[in-house]
């Protein structure tokens, strides 16, 4: 429905112009936040900045080109630029395949709660000398990857080719909880080999040898005499 923009009223509208320069205030043509409080807008080589505020308390900035927002250029430390959301959300936004960049020599993310990172490709951490997580539980649904369980632990060979969630699994069954099964067989293949070393083979043969040779005159000892006679008494054996 069109609307009768003479019955509003405009004897408040104040309007400043220059070639490159408007401002306006009390506009009483309502938009998307109502009345126009006030607006200024400059103009040049096809280039449009614009600040504005409207009846309903918001402050819009809009700018073609890069906007920059530089604090404490003299300053030695502290807080410098702060943006703060008093009762509501901080949304940044990067459109058309836009990248956000948060570059410091340190970057402190501190939630009161949870902290959720959510990717729709690939998730990447990367720390050139190390990254470290430290945390009472730590779980993965991962099915693949060096992250996934392995079966190096009783818990792995157990669970061997099945999927397992942390939530399902006692501590003995992670990998802190218990040696690993290589170290050990690792281990006792060492001590083994030791051991191995250890005997003395030539005294072993010796003993062999003579205990073969006193089997043997043991043997040549027996009076088989009285067992072939008498076994003559039977037939087939002759």
């Amino acid at each position: 429905m069109a609307v009768n923009t003479a019955l509003r009223n405009w004897r408040n509208w104040l309007v400043f112009k220059s070639p490159y320069y408007s401002e306006q205030k009390n506009n009483p043509v309502k938009g998307f936040g109502d009345e126009t409080i006030y607006q200024q807008v400059m103009e040049k080589n096809n280039q449009t900045s614009s600040t504005s505020m409207t009846a309903d308390g918001q402050l819009n900035i809009c700018n073609d080109e890069c906007l920059t927002i530089v604090g404490g250029v003299k300053k030695e430390g502290g807080n410098c630029v702060n943006i703060i959301g008093k009762d509501g959300d901080v949304t940044i936004t990067a459109e058309n395949n836009g990248a956000i960049k948060i570059k410091g020599s340190t970057i402190i993310l501190d939630a009161d709660e949870d902290l959720i990172i959510k990717s729709k490709k690939s998730l990447v951490l990367k720390g050139d000398q190390n990254t470290f997580i430290d945390t009472p539980v730590l779980n993965t649904n991962a099915c693949v990857g060096n992250l996934a369980p392995r079966d190096v632990t009783v818990g792995g060979l157990v669970c061997r080719g099945t999927k397992i969630g942390g939530n399902a699994i006692s501590d003995a069954f992670t990998g802190g909880a218990l040696e690993n099964l290589q170290d050990q067989a690792k281990n006792a293949s060492s001590k083994l080999k030791d051991l191995a070393q250890n005997i003395d083979t030539e005294s072993l043969t010796a003993q062999a040898t003579e205990l073969g040779g006193q089997l043997q005159n043991q043997l040549s000892s027996i009076d088989t005499s009285g067992l072939s006679n008498a076994l003559k008494n039977f037939g087939g054996f002759t």
